[in-house]
């Protein structure tokens, strides 16, 4: 069988993958590093790696994994069940750009090194289809603005930064992070398709980037996989991301509202958070008057880690601001915990055949409030949201149907490219 020969562009890391890399031990970045503690390493993009995981089943398609990583001592290749990985050292983890963050508080906005090792891989690859996936990461989606033109290339969305409302939520991206937004705008201008199911997503990138876009129906690889845990439970919520700075700042404000009504509740935040965040959150936390009933995990090495962490909550507080839906809130649907969120373009539709979440408008903290007081004295409510939601992951988040969509999509790029 002639198999098609595909590249994903991406970001992904997993325990099997750290395992098999080999990591800097004596350069400068690696001692400052060890002098700091922060040699740690964590699982990125997940959906990726349950991508791959299908992936390696397909006999037709040879797959090829492109992706930066933190701490490489080189470009490193290898093959793990049949699936081919280049990793290659991330520009921004060296000396110098530590240095400009630290110090002179400068953030790397030029990734073109990264860019020519990427493309100069794909060359030596040269593959049937390049798939980029996450076009607003430039340490690796820049490479896409100087790719050969004669490789049909797909750009996947994982969110957009040119979103009102991604915008309007991280008002900071204006100053410190506008050259995402830009090269994102130029990445998805490269692309011959653009992945995505999202009308509200098709319809900014047709407005604001690229009015001619082609798209094909493609989502994330985001399913999880039902497992309801029967453990003892240690604390009443839990609210979970890999930086927190996401929405944690909601979820506060509507556990202090909580609390009014149910003194000893508690909160279990689980995630990475930068010093400059999380000084101003708990002098916040203080003045509320809550800071006995919220602890902090910081940020945890594996996806396991966290969702053994998350289980020990009975429900899950994550309210969105500019997410469609955050995976945290498909993790906590699959893993039998409820979750309370807000109103965006998407998290209704999880309520469509049933109702699998409750929802209250975003900024609305009371409302959210009351829906953390349903939880605790409304009789059958948890358990009818536990039963309904798994039914509802079962139904709209299969990886397996995902990762055959993607290649079909292949074929129907490659037979239009031939014809």
């Amino acid at each position: 069988m002639e198999k098609i020969k595909v590249v994903w562009i991406c970001s992904m890391s997993n325990s099997a993958i750290r395992e098999r890399l080999k990591f800097y031990k004596w350069t400068p970045m690696a001692i400052l590093r060890r002098l700091m503690n922060r040699m740690q390493t964590y699982d990125l993009h997940i959906w990726n790696s349950n991508g791959i995981e299908i992936f390696e089943k397909f006999e037709d398609c040879e797959l090829h994994i492109i992706s930066p990583h933190d701490y490489l001592s080189s470009v490193q290749e290898f093959t793990i069940n049949n699936v081919h990985y280049h990793f290659i050292n991330n520009i921004k983890d060296c000396f110098l750009d530590f240095i400009n963050r630290s110090v002179f508080k400068k953030v790397r906005t030029d990734f073109s090194r990264n860019a020519k090792l990427i493309n100069k891989i794909v060359e030596k690859i040269n593959p049937d289809i390049v798939h980029v996936i996450g076009a607003e990461n430039p340490e690796y989606s820049q490479a896409a603005i100087n790719a050969k033109k004669d490789i049909p290339m797909i750009v996947s969305l994982q969110t957009l930064l040119a979103d009102p409302i991604f915008l309007k939520n991280r008002p900071w991206f204006k100053d410190k992070e506008a050259y995402r937004v830009e090269t994102e705008a130029e990445v998805l201008k490269c692309a011959d398709y653009i992945g995505t199911k999202s009308e509200h997503f098709r319809t900014i990138i047709r407005k604001k980037i690229a009015p001619d876009a082609k798209f094909l129906d493609m989502v994330l690889a985001v399913g999880e996989d039902v497992s309801i845990s029967n453990n003892e439970k240690e604390y009443d919520f839990v609210y979970f991301a890999k930086d927190i700075s996401k929405a944690v700042d909601y979820a506060i404000e509507a556990f202090a509202l909580a609390v009014a009504e149910h003194s000893k509740i508690t909160l279990h935040i689980v995630g990475g958070y930068s010093g400059g965040y999380i000084e101003p959150l708990k002098a916040r936390i203080k003045e509320l008057g809550i800071e006995q009933l919220v602890d902090f995990t910081g940020k945890l090495e594996t996806h396991d880690d966290v969702i053994n962490e998350i289980e020990k909550a009975r429900f899950a507080l994550l309210p969105v601001k500019a997410d469609l839906v955050s995976g945290t809130i498909r993790e906590a649907m699959a893993h039998g915990i409820p979750v309370v969120t807000t109103i965006t373009p998407a998290t209704p539709k999880l309520n469509e055949e049933r109702e699998s979440i409750l929802l209250s408008e975003k900024g609305d903290f009371k409302a959210m409030a009351d829906n953390m007081c349903r939880l605790l004295t409304e009789e059958g409510l948890a358990d009818r949201l536990q039963k309904n939601a798994a039914e509802t992951v079962k139904e709209r988040y299969s990886n397996d149907a995902v990762m055959k969509q993607w290649r079909k999509c292949y074929y129907d790029v490659l037979a239009s490219k031939n014809n």
